[in-house]
């Protein structure tokens, strides 16, 4: 814990890439702070918003990227991002976080936009995405946020974000009480109560597109409203995300040439925090920030790349198994010294690696999606799996056991650290 003081103490010092996307001078004044509930409210306030926060996620991924290739996939990932984002800009809504994978996240302020319009839009985004391959499903909730780095932190926000992307079925819209109760007209003639989900502290209700039909009395004008053309904020460069927009048959030659110069061959480690949960958010960024300075440390060491960082999810890659593996190792050992929960995980393969246009990286590939399913969805904690892509060095296999496991119908395979 003596490594976790002497950060804290050099927090004045620390540079903000290592913070990631928490202001250093938040946590600084809250370490000055009585660390009370009215000492986080002070220097809170500033980032406080209230609004609706909407998030979406896909439904039915998995099967599709079992059977089209990682460019088709991220073609048809991409185009109901595009319509979300292109309608709710109309609105005043704004992107917020960084639109990896599959998910969206918009903010809207509740002072420029009308709870009926919000729905009426997402409600329109649902039908034109109907259209399409890839089908989502949408959380709405009207709350209180802090908007830290681009980032929309707090119960509230997780509590939707969790909503969405556990809870959601294709073409439905989950909204909270909260934004029903600011529904006027005739809306609530359309809503069902998810009975199903009492357990959390504020009722929900399902909106399908398709149970509106043309039901009389219903303004349906809104629901074939063109979409405006703007850029959403892509995980990947511009010149990746033209050359994504032009491409109509990925199994033509001509397509398969214009886009193998986007590919790297990388070893993928992924590693996870298990964060304690904390009475104060500034208290649990602050574990954030030091967890991230604590990784960023360690990276100086080796020939790694650092993809994303910020101290909950870190993502880095490597050309060399052997300095891949000892990197693990490294993190692995450096958070159990300091009392941290993580899973790691390691897969080679073909990757997407981008330089953001706005600053960062960020990733995509196979390989990804194994070392993410071998570290997050292991039931075993402060474990390192790796993927029998990555070649152990052979002085390190004595710490190593075999591990089979089948995720998704496939089963994954390789070497696992002994406890």
């Amino acid at each position: 814990m003596e490594r976790k003081r002497k950060i804290l103490a050099a927090l004045a010092d620390l540079k903000q890439e290592v913070a990631g996307p928490v202001p250093v001078g938040i946590i600084k004044s809250w370490q000055d702070s009585k660390r009370s509930a009215q000492a986080q409210s002070e220097i809170l306030k500033p980032f406080e918003r209230e609004g609706y926060f909407v998030t979406s996620d896909s439904s039915g991924l998995s099967r599709l990227t079992a059977e089209r290739s990682l460019l088709e996939v991220m073609k048809m990932v991409s185009e109901p991002k595009e319509i979300i984002y292109n309608l709710g800009r109309e609105i005043g809504g704004k992107g917020v976080g960084i639109w990896a994978a599959d998910n969206t996240a918009m903010y809207y302020d509740a002072s420029g936009v009308k709870a009926e319009q919000l729905v009426e839009k997402m409600a329109a985004a649902q039908k034109q995405i109907h259209s399409g391959p890839l089908q989502i499903g949408m959380g709405i909730h009207k709350g209180r946020f802090w908007e830290l780095g681009n980032s929309l932190f707090g119960e509230e926000a997780d509590l939707i974000e969790n909503i969405s992307e556990d809870f959601t079925e294709a073409k439905e819209i989950i909204l909270s009480e909260s934004v029903c109760k600011d529904l006027g007209g005739n809306w609530k003639d359309f809503l069902l109560h998810r009975e199903d989900l009492a357990d959390f502290k504020m009722p929900f209700y399902s909106l399908n597109y398709d149970n509106l039909g043309d039901s009389s009395g219903f303004d349906q004008k809104f629901l074939n409203e063109p979409s405006p053309e703007h850029f959403y904020p892509f995980p990947f460069s511009s010149d990746f995300f033209v050359a994504l927009k032009k491409v109509r048959d990925f199994s033509s030659d001509q397509a398969v040439r214009s886009m193998d110069k986007f590919f790297r061959n990388k070893v993928v480690i992924l590693i996870k925090t298990y964060h304690h949960k904390e009475r104060f958010l500034l208290q649990e960024l602050t574990e954030w920030v030091v967890v991230n300075a604590i990784w960023n440390e360690i990276v100086t060491k080796y020939d790694v790349e650092v993809v994303k960082s910020n101290g909950d999810l870190g993502i880095f890659v490597a050309d060399k198994d052997s300095e891949a593996v000892e990197f693990a190792e490294d993190l692995l050992m450096s958070s159990r010294s300091v009392n941290d929960t993580v899973s790691i995980g390691l897969a080679r393969g073909d990757v997407l690696l981008f330089n953001l246009d706005g600053g960062g990286k960020d990733i995509a590939g196979g390989a990804v999606n194994i070392a993410s399913k071998i570290s997050e969805d292991v039931p075993e904690r402060n474990s390192l799996y790796i993927e029998a892509s990555v070649e152990v060095p052979v002085n390190h296999a004595s710490k190593y056991e075999n591990f089979a496991i089948e995720k998704s119908k496939v089963i994954i395979g390789g070497l696992k650290f002994k406890k």
